[in-house]
């Protein structure tokens, strides 16, 4: 019988399906779609876990089944779990609910579910089924799907998150958002189960948070926003004024303090006109006026434009790329390298712990230890914030190896957290890339999928400033649809499918020549304004030039910025790009140990720092000079560099010979005790070192062992816990469907009841063991029933009826299953038609027994009436008869012209009656047939061989229509004597 059913249900889907295919066809024929003709429609994707029924339902009784979008419901059901989802949501709305069972195209105006066990893509409009396995990167279907539909729909996808525990569809949002598509999650309050719904929000990117009943309206005017531009491409999209974009630009500027205005003014204003099209504003004028009436906003779209598509190891191809070219890059590395990186725009820092977890990877596989220094900034500081966490949903298990998270992650509840071994290998901070100044001396720097937001001024600044930033044979990584324009000879191609390259010696004032120089501030911030006349700055130059001593400005690493004056006695110029001048590099003898100290101590305390009386080697002489290093505060531009500053030494001397250069003793003998106090407190400190570390070393291995047998428990209760989680989201979605379930079984049972009542036929159902299962209300009016009677043997009852074999046929009609009428009769005079019937189950099973008591007694009375009537009829001279329309007789009550009705029947007046007789009866009876008009005449007929007179009266029989269908005969004798 089960495999009846599923093939039942096989075939309903494929008629389903079928029907649905000739819907689409004949929707695509019309053009229908997204509001214009023949062009593409927005594609919802609803993803719902546990408690997400309710949700659902609510959504879909108040979308309008005309919105011009389709619907994709994406659930958490365990493969081979049956599944009433299509069922349920088709009694909600009027639109076609789909099961997809194989590739689906998706039509404007229906619902398209998955069944349990298969996760979804879609690609061309056109839905794809997958089968689900057992790994953990298929346990995120929402996440899975979202991604799908954002790849294939871009700015018509929109995402949907409603019930259910944990955290999948936080990461498919994330891609939904970053190809402009819109995005909506229940209320917290309004949903049964927050997990979901919590998770999306902490993404801040979501646009609308409202309860399911709310959203339809919403949406609705959000797809009609769409209607005008959905269709058009980025090249059709016409720009919005220059004025209105500039005070967008201002207004951003002032609030955050960042510019946009040499971004990308096509990505830019795609952004802006979704973030209108939110808001239902028609003109960027308008949206200009909205901006500053609500200061919020400027801070939703700040982020707007910063969101960036970044997962774990996107692109994977380029990964296994870019893996072989650090293998090669290490191997060339001494034991006690330190290797830089830096990854700019690191959003949430996936791109970064990818990087790292990598560089660990490649160094297992060399058998090399080296130092490790990740740097990841980015301008969005809430961004950073999440990245320094290293918390992530349970949806990156679709991104990174089950075997990169067991060993680089912990799972905590429904979150991964980076181990401590990667996160200690990067240093997360908010920078400006256009703005501040760079990172140096890297040996990788990836910036993936950065410049294709640039406008084309800003990507000739940063691809020199990136050769700038790394060392000789540094890897450059960038996204795939990023190149290096103009300055391809700055770098060789390491492999040009994924845009890995590596640094290349340049011919210096060739591809550098849109770098700025030394002497100028490398930011276009930062530059020295200044205004007035050209006399004006030339008494400026003379001045600091006879006034101002020989001075550097340094960044806190070194990096020189700008140089006044003569410093070639104190600083000599190292080999290389000039663009890399580092000071500490270029310090001539007996200058590198006091201008690295003061420099760090003015780094670190800010204040003033002044070494008198340092003897500087200068090409075979010494010049004595005093050291001032100080902190730049003021102009904004010049904050935060450092001023350093070679005076002559007082008494002026000049460059003496070095033979000439008297002795100090006094100065010797202050350094040498210096250096024997530093010897002692370093001596004290390392003793003090050695103890705590022996005592460190002593309770971290103490530690060490109870956290090996805690991580085998947690290991184990882990492993429990996901199996746990995942079986109590399968009976959650489960519970929601047989609950809607039992409603409806409820309905029907009262529908039922209701109907059983109002026959007012008495039913009492027993059991196989005659036991009383139910009984209708009627039935107490034959039985002695009450409500505690249920359960017991029928036989214990006293029946009110004068029948004492109900038990035993009730026995008999059980084991033959041949059911028996026979009319009884009650106490109180009633009678009853009793039928006694074997109880079948939609399975052909007898489980007992069903009375049912049909109340005849009227029949009965009506009966004993017609007795004596027919009885009265026949001591009487009066017949009563019918006919049918051909004059044959077809009822009698008694004798008609001396004949039983036995011989009347089915006989005509002609075969009754001779001669004369025959056709004056025809002749009455044909015309009362034909004109309707009833008729009453005396006639002499002979009957037995004796003429008698009768006073005949015919009338017409009429059927439901109106229409003459026979004839009614009164014959009353009256012959005298009878």
């Amino acid at each position: 019988m089960e495999s009846k059913t599923r093939a039942d249900r096989t075939e309903l889907a494929a008629g389903r399906s079928a029907t649905h295919q000739q819907t689409c066809q004949a929707v695509a024929d019309e053009g229908r779609g997204g509001g214009t003709r023949g062009g593409p429609f927005p594609i919802v994707g609803l993803g719902a876990s546990a408690g997400g029924l309710e949700a659902l339902e609510e959504f879909f009784s108040r979308m309008p089944k005309d919105a011009g979008v389709g619907f994709v419901v994406v659930t958490h059901l365990h493969a081979g779990q049956p599944s009433m989802l299509a069922e349920l949501l088709g009694r909600k709305t009027a639109m076609p609910v789909v099961e997809v069972g194989g590739d689906t195209a998706v039509c404007p105006d229906h619902v398209y579910t998955v069944k349990p066990g298969f996760n979804l893509s879609i690609l061309g409009g056109v839905l794809h089924p997958l089968a689900a396995g057992d790994e953990v990167p298929r346990r995120m279907p929402i996440d899975s799907f979202f991604r799908s539909l954002a790849q294939d729909q871009k700015e018509r996808a929109i995402g949907i998150v409603l019930s259910g525990t944990g955290t999948d569809g936080s990461l498919g949002i994330k891609e939904i958002k970053g190809e402009l598509g819109m995005v909506m999650v229940q209320d917290e309050k309004s949903a049964r189960y927050a997990g979901m719904p919590q998770s999306a929000i902490t993404t801040r990117l979501v646009d609308y948070v409202l309860p399911p009943a709310a959203m339809p309206e919403q949406l609705v005017a959000y797809v009609r926003g769409l209607e005008p531009s959905v269709g058009r491409t980025a090249v059709a999209r016409e720009l919005p004024p220059p004025d209105a974009m500039h005070q967008v630009f201002a207004l951003i500027r002032d609030a955050t303090g960042h510019d946009f205005s040499q971004y990308k003014m096509s990505t830019v204003h795609r952004r802006i006109e979704r973030r209108m099209n939110v808001h239902h504003l028609g003109t960027v004028e308008n949206y200009v006026e909205y901006l500053r009436s609500n200061p919020v906003e400027i801070d939703l779209l700040f982020k707007e434009l910063l969101i960036g598509v970044t997962s774990f190891f996107r692109d994977a191809g380029a990964w296994s790329a870019l893996a072989s070219a650090i293998s090669a890059l290490l191997a060339q590395k001494p034991d006690d390298y330190v290797l830089r990186a830096w990854v700019p725009a690191c959003s949430t820092g996936e791109e970064a712990y990818s990087l790292a977890m990598m560089l660990r990877e490649t160094m297992d596989a060399l058998g090399r230890t080296l130092g490790v220094q990740v740097f990841a900034t980015d301008l969005d500081a809430g961004a950073i914030e999440v990245a320094r966490l290293g918390v992530y949903p349970s949806g990156i298990t679709n991104d990174v190896s089950t075997q990169r998270l067991a060993r680089f992650f912990s799972h905590e509840d429904d979150v991964y957290r980076v181990q401590k071994e990667i996160r200690e290998m990067i240093v997360f901070a908010p920078q400006n890339l256009i703005r501040d100044p760079p990172f140096t001396r890297l040996d990788i720097l990836s910036c993936r999928n950065v410049l294709i937001y640039l406008g084309a001024e800003l990507q000739k600044r940063l691809v020199p400033l990136f050769h700038y930033a790394l060392k000789p044979d540094g890897i450059l990584f960038l996204g795939p649809s990023e190149s290096l324009g103009s300055f391809a000879e700055l770098f060789d191609a390491v492999d040009a499918k994924w845009r890995i390259f590596r640094w290349r010696q340049a011919q210096v004032g060739a591809a550098l020549a849109g770098f700025p120089p030394l002497s100028q501030d490398a930011p276009k911030d930062h530059a020295i304004r200044s205004s007035g006349t050209h006399l004006e700055r030339a008494a400026e130059k003379a001045l600091l030039k006879d006034l101002v001593p020989p001075l550097v400005l340094v960044r806190d690493r070194g990096d020189v910025v700008y140089v006044h004056g003569r410093t070639g006695k104190f600083l000599e110029p190292q080999q290389g790009s000039p663009a890399a001048a580092n000071i500490f590099n270029m310090a001539r003898e007996g200058l590198q140990i006091a201008l690295t100290a003061a420099i760090r101590q003015a780094a670190d305390t800010g204040k003033e720092v002044v070494r008198r009386g340092i003897q500087v080697k200068t090409n075979g002489d010494r010049a004595t000079i005093d050291l001032r290093v100080a902190r730049l505060h003021e102009p904004e531009p010049l904050r935060g560099l450092l001023r350093i500053t070679f005076e002559q030494a007082q008494p002026p001397g000049g460059v003496v010979a070095a033979d000439d250069v008297p002795d100090a003793p006094d100065r010797v003998g202050e350094l040498q005790k210096e250096l024997s106090y530093t010897r002692q407190s370093h001596q004290g400190t390392i003793e003090e070192l050695e103890t705590a570390n022996e005592e460190l070393k002593s309770t971290n291995e103490e530690l060490q062992s109870t956290n090996e047998e805690l991580q085998s428990t947690n290991e184990e209760l882990e492993t429990a816990k996901e199996e746990m989680h995942s079986l109590n989201e399968e009976l959650q979605s489960v519970n929601s469907e047989l609950h809607g379930k039992v409603e409806e079984l409820s309905l029907a049972n009262n529908d039922m009841m209701n109907l059983l009542n109002g026959t007012s036929i008495a039913m009492v159902f027993l059991d196989e063991g005659l036991r009383i299962k139910k009984y209708t209300e009627p039935a107490k009016k034959v039985l002695p029933l009450i409500p505690t009677d249920v359960g017991r043997p029928i036989a214990d009852l006293a029946p009110s009826l004068h029948y004492d074999r109900l038990v035993e046929e009730a026995r008999e009609v059980l084991q033959t299953l041949a059911f028996k009428e026979m009319e009884v009769s009650a106490g109180d005079g009633a009678a009853y038609l009793m039928r006694i019937l074997p109880y079948r189950t939609t399975e052909n099973v007898i489980e007992g027994l069903v009375l049912t008591f049909v109340d005849i007694t009227r029949c009965k009375l009506l009966q004993q009436e017609q007795r004596r009537l027919l009885q009265a009829l026949a001591n009487s001279p009066t017949s009563v008869c019918g006919l049918d329309s051909e004059l044959r007789y077809t009822w009698a009550c008694s004798k008609v012209f001396g004949r039983p009705p036995a011989e009347l029947i089915g006989k005509t007046d002609a075969e009754l009656f001779r001669g004369a007789d025959a056709e004056v009866l025809t002749a009455l009876k044909r015309n009362v047939l034909a004109t309707g008009v009833p008729s009453r005449q005396r006639l002499a007929l002979e009957v037995g061989g004796k003429r008698r007179n009768y006073d005949l009266y015919v009338e017409p029989k009429r059927d439901p229509t109106g229409r003459t269908s026979g004839l009614s005969c009164v014959a009353v004798d009256i012959t005298f004597p009878p």
